[in-house]
């Protein structure tokens, strides 16, 4: 009975629709950790937690959270 995967033929569709899903699942994943995060110190969500860089200092309380939430998503 042989299996359906493939490791000799190069399949880009695959390829593409793996990084697709990763990076959907990242995002998701730090998109409900900022609204959690957000939600337990009622802070206002933003996309700037997100996309800018400048929130991410330490030194600030929304970086400190912003900060928080990128670590608890790259430890689940």
């Amino acid at each position: 009975m042989a299996g359906q995967f493939r490791s000799y033929v190069w399949d880009p569709l695959l390829i593409l629709s793996q990084i697709v899903l990763m990076q959907t699942v990242y995002y998701g994943s730090l998109g409900l950790w900022l609204a959690l995060v957000d939600g337990l110190v009622h802070s206002s969500p933003s996309l700037d937690q997100v996309f800018d860089a400048e929130i991410l200092g330490f030194s600030t309380p929304p970086g400190r959270l912003s900060t928080m939430s990128f670590v608890l998503n790259a430890l689940t």
